[in-house]
């Protein structure tokens, strides 16, 4: 499953309906796991440093799926891949249907704090995380 973000701006920019709906999915997927007797996993797939991906984005996220019981493993940096609209801003700044500026994380000091969120549950990052949201 691809949610990809939790943050709505993010979304928009990827062209994906909110995360709302992601909550609903898994929602009716453990009713149905429940009721069924079932002990299928649930594996979302998500993305960091996606143009429009702030830093308190990734903060967010990491909260968001830890209340929904995830420990994120399967995730993945922003790429920049060739014809898609994300490239595009990725590369000028700009949202190319809007001409407004966007922010992108480029750098890989901006990319790695990003994508450390994703594993607020490891021992290694919690101090890290625990830094940074109280600065």
């Amino acid at each position: 499953m691809a949610p990809e973000h939790t943050a709505d701006a993010t979304l928009k920019v990827m062209r994906k309906p909110g995360f709302k709906y992601f909550k609903k999915f898994k929602e009716k997927f453990d009713k149905i796991q429940v009721k069924h007797g079932l002990k299928q996993p649930l594996i979302p797939y998500f993305i960091s440093s996606h143009p429009g991906t702030t830093e308190e984005d990734m903060a967010n996220l990491a909260a968001e799926t830890k209340d929904l019981g995830f420990r994120l493993e399967q995730v993945q940096d922003f790429t920049p891949t060739p014809m898609t609209v994300a490239t595009e801003i990725y590369y000028s700044g700009v949202h190319p249907y809007t001409l407004q500026p966007v922010i992108t994380p480029k750098t890989a000091e901006d990319k790695k704090t990003q994508n450390n969120y994703f594993f607020w549950y490891k021992p290694e990052f919690k101090n890290w995380i625990r830094q940074r949201l109280q600065n």
